[in-house]
């Protein structure tokens, strides 16, 4: 489920895997790219763990292990945990342990004409929208891309850079880091693992009319991931993306919902059926969330969010078409060593080698503003017209 061919592909794959994987990684390896990696706390089993280590180690895809072309050079911390691990890490593979943004990007800071010493960005701070869906702007994250963009400049270069997840918690400011990136001619990615991973159910090819995703866990840890496996499919309507109008909070069940044909009717109680996990159904009890997006097309898409209804780190992926036929997958994030994020670094190889991202930025786009915009139309209980979401971009091929 590869959403685009990806170019130069088949040399890639070549070349990692005949490449020796060492203990100490790769980083003095010829032709290794290097990136700064900026993250709030690379403490085990965050997200700057569970990714950076890959770089530094290496990957797995399926059953298959690569050594990766793409190592970190430096790591700036901003808020590091008791449990950080970043200098432990940087004494077994040697790279740099930075003070500031500046110094994990520049060769020297304090020089008259300071130079880059990275040939990639990636950033995975943490970004906490408050209970209202938004924050004020400038966002920490629009904060510190300012603060990226304004040394690139001073240095006058421009080198891909990765954002793990929503691009920004403030829809404002997350398009104010795209168009901050298009005006630099600077390569920009970002987004969740989801749409890189294989389905453990193929999905039917073709025009869907409706899409439906459902997902087990609270709003603000799992919405993100649903609105990208969701969008990752339903932008295959067409050669290009035209965005969406309006998305409406519902509240319910699934049995209420099922009723509405023009939400996939029955197809929401089948994707239930067929999760392949069942909850727990202990503990703290949280209310179902079901965003309704409608797109300028007239395709329609279904977000459900079921706490507990089944183990969190099972998707639920459907579509109706327009024949009147139907299709069902999911997908299952894997436990520990979390060998599912091979995907994603895998996709990040090609990134920061060609400088050509496999998806374009404008998908992270619309997923960010459906989640952010959704939480507003979920409190509001209402549906909620979305002008800003009218965006457009040449769909990847999706590779079911």
């Amino acid at each position: 489920m590869i959403p685009r061919a990806w170019t130069g592909r088949l040399l890639l794959i070549a070349v990692a895997a005949v490449a020796t994987l060492h203990p100490s990684g790769i980083q003095g390896a010829p032709g290794t790219k290097r990136i700064a990696f900026l993250v709030d706390s690379w403490y085990p089993r965050s997200h700057a763990d569970v990714i950076g280590t890959r770089f530094l180690e290496g990957y797995r895809v399926g059953d298959r292990r690569y050594a990766s072309m793409v190592t970190v050079a430096s790591v700036y911390a901003e808020a590091p945990r008791p449990s950080d691990q970043t200098r432990a890490l940087s004494s077994r593979f040697g790279f740099r342990v930075a003070a500031s943004v500046a110094e994990a990007l520049l060769e020297d800071p304090r020089a008259a004409r300071p130079r880059l010493a990275v040939d990639g960005i990636l950033v995975a701070t943490r970004a906490d929208p408050p209970p209202n869906g938004q924050d004020a702007s400038p966002s920490p994250r629009l904060q510190l891309m300012r603060e990226v963009f304004r040394i690139l400049d001073q240095a006058d270069a421009r080198v891909p850079i990765f954002i793990d997840k929503m691009l920004a918690t403030n829809q404002a400011d997350a398009q104010a880091i795209v168009a901050g990136a298009a005006q630099r001619s600077i390569p920009l990615m970002a987004g969740s693992v989801l749409p890189f991973m294989p389905l453990d159910r193929p999905m039917r090819a073709g025009t869907a009319v409706v899409g439906v995703v459902v997902g087990a866990g609270p709003y603000w840890a799992y919405a993100f991931h649903a609105a990208e496996l969701l969008q990752g499919y339903m932008e295959q309507r067409g050669p290009r993306e035209t965005g969406v109008a309006s998305i409406r909070g519902v509240s319910g069940d699934a049995a209420s919902l099922s009723e509405g044909e023009q939400w996939g009717g029955s197809l929401l109680p089948a994707l239930l059926s067929s999760a392949k996990t069942r909850g727990s159904g202990g503990g703290r009890r949280e209310s179902p969330v079901f965003l309704q997006i409608s797109y300028l097309d007239g395709a329609r898409g279904l977000l459900a969010l079921l706490p507990r209804a089944f183990d969190e780190a099972e998707f639920l992926l459907g579509a109706k078409f327009q024949d009147g036929g139907t299709s069902i997958g999911g997908v299952m994030l894997k436990g520990e060593p979390f060998d599912h994020f091979g995907y994603l670094v895998h996709a990040l190889q090609e990134f920061y080698t060609t400088g050509r991202p496999p998806v374009p930025v404008e998908r992270t786009l619309l997923t960010t503003g459906i989640v952010l915009l959704g939480q507003e139309a979920r409190l509001r209980g209402t549906s909620l017209a979305t002008p800003g979401l009218a965006i457009r971009y040449p769909a990847p091929r999706w590779r079911p």
